[in-house]
């Protein structure tokens, strides 16, 4: 490589490239001749690909054959950490698509994530994917932009008859609709001490549900612009379930308690 050396631009350009080498040399050193063979390719490619790599340092020559340099390594790594991000994304991306562009969804929810889609002929694959984690659950937090019949006879069964805690922030028109059409099963479901439930003013941009017991997981729900579930994407990585609980609690803490006047 020449004193200038090489810009982020033609380095990055190199490695996604040449990724299927650098891959092959991550284990340790191998001969030119058994990386013609194990990846399948001519004798000329092999040569300008190593050539290419060499100019870069990614790649050195030693007794026991071609090996990757600390920068090789590093970059091998980087670029494997970001292949998955990208395919965690391409997973995800219909329902991200449907999220305003502002929303703070972090790569820990998406990356190893489960998408659970509503199909044209399978539309209620979310909620019984939802309802799944609640009726597994000892303890709930949840957001909610919508109040889904399902979901109401679902937190109060587990939450009255069954003892389940739930904490729950909505957003007002939601309260409104459950005081004016479930008025006598909030009331119960809030009586029996294990529901507590906040308003807040804010638009949420997703309904969220973070579940303790024998699983720990997180899932967010994402609606269109007129309401309509479109899908779920869980997650159960400790990273995930922290962010999970972290969104609930900052949203909890601008919400204002249900009946506690």
């Amino acid at each position: 490589m020449n004193e200038a050396g090489a810009t982020p631009d033609e380095l990055i350009t190199t490695v996604a490239k040449r990724a299927e080498f650098l891959s092959a040399l991550s284990s340790g050193p191998v001969r030119k001749r058994n990386l013609r063979d194990e990846l399948n390719l001519s004798r000329s490619t092999v040569y300008k690909a190593v050539r290419e790599l060499q100019e870069y340092d990614l790649v050195d020559r030693t007794e026991n054959g071609l090996t990757l340099t600390l920068a090789g390594r590093i970059l091998e790594a980087e670029y494997n950490s970001f292949h998955d991000h990208v395919a965690d994304v391409c997973r995800t991306r219909h329902l991200l698509s449907i999220l305003p562009t502002d929303c703070e969804i972090p790569i820990d929810l998406i990356e190893e994530a489960e998408v659970v889609l509503a199909e044209r002929h399978a539309p209620n694959h979310p909620v019984q994917s939802f309802e799944k984690m609640v009726l597994e659950a000892e303890y709930v937090r949840g957001l909610s932009p919508v109040a889904l019949p399902q979901y109401v006879d679902l937190f109060y069964e587990r939450s009255v008859s069954e003892g389940m805690d739930a904490d729950l922030v909505l957003e007002r028109p939601v309260v409104e609709y459950l005081v004016t059409d479930y008025s006598d099963q909030l009331q119960e479901a809030l009586e029996a001490g294990g529901l507590s439930v906040w308003e807040t003013e804010v638009t949420l941009p997703f309904g969220l549900i973070v579940v303790e017991g024998t699983h720990d997981s997180v899932g967010v729900v994402v609606y269109d612009k007129r309401g309509e579930l479109r899908g779920l994407i869980t997650n159960n990585t400790p990273q995930a379930v922290a962010w999970g609980r972290e969104t609930f609690e900052r949203c909890r803490d601008d919400a204002t308690l249900v009946g506690s006047e």
